[in-house]
């Protein structure tokens, strides 16, 4: 007898689409990977949108600021096992995009300030995937990890150390069955 019983994590696929590079400066780096999913998925729950994403191997990568790395268990700075939906914190369109600029824009530490066309390339690019509908999350983990309190903090992997700063914003686009991961590295 077999079974069609499919575990949470198997049942919806993510397709990488597209990915989009924006070198912000020599220590920073902009990545927008486009997902496609399925249509039924647009529907599901905060909950199982995030245990499907978050346990499924697409997601699963390391970020530097000049190349990324598949890794089984990892994201970015993070551990998946220590990753849930109440991490990632829902915002509006407009406030995404408003703090997304101001990161960017804003002085890092010993590293050059944004050129001006990477600037207005990044505000392009906010316009284009940050639509109306649009369900936008920043991974707030992320606030703790670019404090500068926690200089002294106990990384959670290996490969944390690498970056200086991380930011992580999701942005859903139920519509057309996509979801948007725009990653700001910084080293």
């Amino acid at each position: 007898m077999s079974s069609n019983i499919l575990s949470l994590e198997n049942r919806y696929k993510f397709n990488v689409e597209n990915k989009y590079l924006i070198r912000l400066h020599e220590h920073g780096l902009l990545r927008l990977i486009t997902l496609q999913t399925e249509p039924e998925f647009s529907q599901v729950t905060k909950r199982i949108f995030f245990h499907s994403l978050l346990n499924n191997s697409v997601y699963q990568e390391l970020f530097f600021d000049h190349y990324t790395q598949k890794s089984a268990g990892k994201h970015g700075p993070f551990l998946i096992n220590n990753l849930n939906e109440s991490d990632y914190v829902k915002f509006s369109e407009e406030h995404i995009k408003n703090e997304i600029i101001q990161i960017v824009s804003s002085p890092k530490w010993s590293c050059p300030p944004i050129s001006k066309v990477a600037l207005t390339d990044v505000k392009k690019l906010l316009d284009v995937f940050i639509t109306e509908g649009s369900i936008c999350y920043f991974l707030e983990r992320c606030r703790d990890f670019n404090s500068s309190f926690n200089e002294s903090q106990v990384y959670e992997h290996e490969w944390s150390h690498n970056l200086s700063s991380y930011y992580e914003y999701l942005v859903h686009d139920p519509k057309n069955n996509k979801i948007h991961m725009l990653i700001m590295t910084y080293e």
